[in-house]
């Protein structure tokens, strides 16, 4: 099985030279990720001039059977674009395989009275309509939901992709399905934990859509993602190629599902994990028997967890919360003990509780974002200084204000560990210039968790940090085991820096498992 991506572009970026000048260079990525065709239309089309880059589109991929066309659309206005009529008909004379517009990029609504004429043309030509956002992060809600609805209760023969969903639109889109047979999800952005398993289970598998979002995005998390999920084989096939393939009127694939052309090391350590519910970002495993399921499908040994409630504001009952899955999961969970900045009379007694009664905790972890504070906020000073004594790991949710260099060196016994580090795109300078120092402090270290995916930034990161300071993080059930696991696997980088990544960094700092550190060097 090949995977087909609906989801791929060509054309330089403006801001950077990930963009793809070639159809040969794309396809080099494409087999690189084991993607067999793609839907693709051109950047240019998507910045600037529609009409050039739909044309530059046609010139690049010309001739090559396995790059299928998608010209870019939106809705005339003082005669600046075709008439969708004639549009829509001359793209299908040149045989587009479907349109996609960019509302919100281009400045306009997806109303019908905007958007009737082009929509109902396309329906009437069976050419599929994605609909497309932009990037934007889980939390941001920028997808006009009633208007997506209005469009395929009006245009119920119409096929409607709606482009990067990502775990803030779980929802939405799950209360929208039901109602909206010819809606389908584009999911390169959707890592939510489990996420495609849980849509299949739920009846929703031809809804969902494999896409890389390349240039930009680094497909392997898709990849990954996918090709790593406990999916059957016919929902698998589905979700991977042929839903794509039926909406774009392919022939379906009967080929053989293929396996992950990534090699995953036999034992990972997860630095960055949680347990309980956070409902902003529906986060539906729960369960410790489905966390310990999901971990062994991923070859996850350990995962360090704290409890969300811990970090949003009851910490003393999260603490518990916490203290109680490590007790059902020895030696497969481990524990991060919450300290809030704000309650610092009640640091002591939390530690005590967490290092002397309880078992299984080993770091500490520190949510400045949520705590609206810090890491050199004297509120944690009782608790740094606890971690320096005992030589403890502190998970730190920071932000670019924090005083690393005093922190540091205050409590040179306790590593740092800054979470979502990937969550840079590999490129802004603040990111550079925080990740630079990483590598000349010897007790600062980064962890990767973060649900985006920017293509080659794990690879600048690890130039600028050090190989031997990079931890894998999940920040599992917020987000997939899969689709973390791809940055790292699908990197292209050497084999003994994924391990260090995926092991070797973490059993360093937390003295996991001896044992596997042999099996695994």
């Amino acid at each position: 099985m090949a995977l087909f991506d609906i989801n791929a572009a060509i054309g330089r970026v403006p801001n950077s030279r990930l963009g793809f000048d070639t159809a040969e260079a794309l396809l080099t990525e494409m087999d690189r990720l084991g993607i067999g065709e793609a839907l693709v239309y051109h950047r240019l089309a998507e910045d600037a001039d529609i009409m050039r880059g739909n044309a530059l589109l046609m010139e690049a991929i010309r001739g090559h059977d396995r790059l299928h066309p998608c010209w870019v659309m939106a809705p005339a206005a003082l005669g600046d674009l075709p008439e969708a009529e004639y549009w829509v008909k001359d793209a299908s004379d040149a045989g587009v395989k479907a349109v996609r517009i960019f509302p919100r990029h281009s400045l306009y609504t997806l109303s019908q009275w905007c958007m009737g004429s082009l929509c109902a043309t396309l329906e009437n030509s069976e050419m599929p309509l994605l609909i497309d956002y932009g990037p934007h992060m889980w939390p941001e809600r920028v997808i006009p939901w009633d208007w997506v609805k209005e469009l395929c209760d009006q245009y119920p023969r119409l096929p409607i992709v709606v482009v990067g969903i990502t775990p803030g639109e779980a929802r939405d889109m799950w209360a929208l399905l039901p109602q909206a047979k010819n809606l389908y999800f584009e999911y390169h952005a959707f890592c939510t934990a489990n996420a495609l398993e849980l849509m299949a289970g739920a009846g929703f598998g031809e809804a969902m859509i494999f896409g890389t979002g390349v240039p930009l995005r680094a497909g392997e998390c898709t990849v990954e993602q996918t090709l790593r999920s406990s999916l059957e084989p016919e929902d698998l096939a589905d979700m991977s190629r042929n839903n794509a393939r039926r909406i774009l009127c392919l022939p379906d694939d009967s080929a053989p599902t293929e396996s992950s052309p990534f090699t995953l090391p036999p034992h990972v350590i997860d630095a960055h994990g949680h347990v309980g519910a956070w409902e902003r970002t529906c986060t539906p495993v729960r369960t410790l028997e489905d966390i310990v399921a999901s971990m062994e499908w991923c070859h996850i040994d350990t995962m360090v967890v704290c409890s969300f409630s811990a970090i949003h504001g009851e910490t003393r009952a999260g603490n518990r919360e916490t203290a109680e899955a490590l007790k059902q999961a020895p030696g497969r969970l481990y524990g991060y003990a919450v300290i809030n900045p704000h309650y610092p009379e009640e640091s002591a007694d939390e530690l005590q509780f967490c290092f002397e009664q309880a078992q299984g905790f080993v770091g500490l972890k520190l949510h400045c974002s949520l705590h609206g504070v810090q890491v050199h906020h004297p509120g944690y000073a009782y608790a740094l200084g606890f971690a320096n004594e005992r030589g403890l790991p502190v998970l730190v949710h920071r932000g670019e204000e924090d005083r690393w260099d005093e922190v540091t060196a205050q409590y040179p016994r306790v590593n740092f560990i800054m979470a979502h580090a990937c969550l840079w795109d590999g490129m802004d300078p603040k990111g550079r210039d925080l990740y630079a120092r990483v590598r000349t402090t010897p007790n600062l270290y980064v962890d990767v968790a973060g649900s985006a995916a920017h293509r080659e930034a794990l690879a600048r990161l690890v130039d600028l940090a050090g190989a031997d300071k990079v931890l894998f993080g999940s920040d599992f059930p917020m987000f997939d085991f899969g689709f973390e696991l791809g940055r790292i696997t699908g990197s292209g980088l050497e084999s003994d820096i994924q391990k260090g990544i995926l092991y070797n960094n973490a059993h360093r700092l937390f003295g996991f498992h001896e044992e596997m550190a042999c099996q695994s060097s």
